[in-house]
């Protein structure tokens, strides 16, 4: 059993935020064991035999003693459309294969392509992904994520976007808003309006 993983973007024969997705597996192993690991995330790892042409999903399973890990081909499939959804118990700050929570709230968007998920008044992420929101002014994502995604971490630390606490009565005064994971990175082009986010 690898209680938990990584998923990550492999493009052009290259892993995308490795350093992000390392940190992520150090601090989270900390979490788990009340140690520092012995290896790294990538240990074993060889990019051979991929197509360069092509985007793959590295999906690494750890445990203490140990990884798995498998290649699939990926092709983006990125929702347009949330559900808002409360849960003010809700915790998945490590990424876990324990989903239970997150799948039952996922089952709720109805005709949505997935949820954004509201917590203690808050926005936090959708079941897959954290979430920009964008106005006039600024990007902004919410300072109160489920999980801190490797993509976000890199987004912030390149002062692309900024951090704030963000409640669902604000979220439509937001012009657009655009979904983000290791797999979808930022894209200008890819902005939702924000109508598209209610409670159905």
């Amino acid at each position: 059993m690898y209680p938990l993983f990584e998923s990550v973007c492999i493009e052009n024969s290259q892993i995308k935020n490795a350093h992000y997705h390392e940190a992520r597996f150090r601090r989270s192993y900390m979490q788990q064991y009340k140690t520092h690991p012995t290896y790294s995330l990538f240990d074993g790892i060889h990019l051979t035999n991929l197509d360069p042409n092509l985007k793959y999903k590295l999906r690494i399973g750890y445990k203490q003693h140990g990884t798995r890990f498998s290649f699939s081909e990926y092709e983006n499939s990125i929702p347009s459309s949330l559900k808002l959804v409360s849960d003010d118990t809700i915790s998945y700050n490590v990424k876990r294969n324990n989903r239970k929570k997150l799948n039952n709230l996922y089952k709720q968007k109805g005709d949505f392509d997935d949820v954004l998920i509201i917590k203690n008044g808050l926005v936090t992420d959708t079941s897959y992904a954290n979430i920009l929101l964008k106005d006039s002014k600024q990007i902004v994502t919410p300072a109160t994520p489920l999980l801190e995604g490797t993509c976000r971490a890199r987004l912030l630390d390149e002062n692309k976007i900024t951090e704030k606490r963000i409640s669902e009565a604000v979220i439509q005064n937001f012009d657009s808003f655009q979904l983000i994971n290791a797999l979808n990175d930022f894209d200008e082009t890819r902005w939702v309006p924000i109508t598209k986010i209610n409670r159905g």
